[in-house]
């Protein structure tokens, strides 16, 4: 029975470094649906010292970039290795809409999370057809924990509101839409 106890602590190590590799292998494809679904052309994440990009190719795939960046493990866990998945893009959109003139659109100046309201419990900051004042609050984003006011730099009435609540937003893509007062 001492060997039997004996072999099971030496495979102890083994089961838990491919539950790790296991793991971190989910961990990654997680990543590669959240940017397929957001249809983001970038995603980058930092997670227990580790840090993961994830970028869209020209041939609209997402992979890891080929050359590996520079990780910085954890004291006490093994680096990641460098990893290459292609996941097919989201299917592209049927025509778009023509543009409609007088159209003005408010951006993320960040990568975060969005929010349309203050706290749970509270209203909206704005609704389609509010009319929206230059340095009025129209929404968050979360980044790195801190809550980042986005205040309108233009005045409008707000024609579309192109995120949804708790959606990740890149930088500089357009998270509402007004037209011209």
């Amino acid at each position: 029975m001492d060997s039997e106890n004996q072999k099971n602590s030496e495979d102890a190590p083994v089961s838990e470094s491919v539950n790790s590799e296991l793991s971190q292998i989910a961990f990654l494809r997680g990543l590669a649906d959240i940017a397929r679904e957001e249809n983001l052309t970038e995603l980058e994440v930092e997670q227990n010292g580790v840090r993961v990009t994830l970028r869209a190719s020209s041939a609209d795939e997402y992979s890891f970039p080929a050359a590996p960046q520079a990780f910085y493990p954890v004291a006490g866990t093994a680096p990641l290795a460098s990893a290459s998945v292609a996941i097919p893009a989201a299917p592209s959109t049927p025509a778009a809409k023509a543009p409609e003139e007088n159209l003005l659109e408010i951006v993320s100046p960040m990568v975060g999370v969005f929010y349309r309201t203050p706290s749970p419990a509270d209203p909206n900051f704005i609704e389609i057809g509010d009319k929206v004042e230059v340095g009025q609050t129209v929404a968050l984003v979360e980044a790195m924990k801190v809550f980042n006011e986005i205040v309108a730099e233009v005045s409008g009435v707000v024609v579309e509101i192109k995120a949804a609540s708790a959606d990740l937003v890149e930088t500089g893509q357009t998270i509402i839409t007004l037209r011209a007062a």
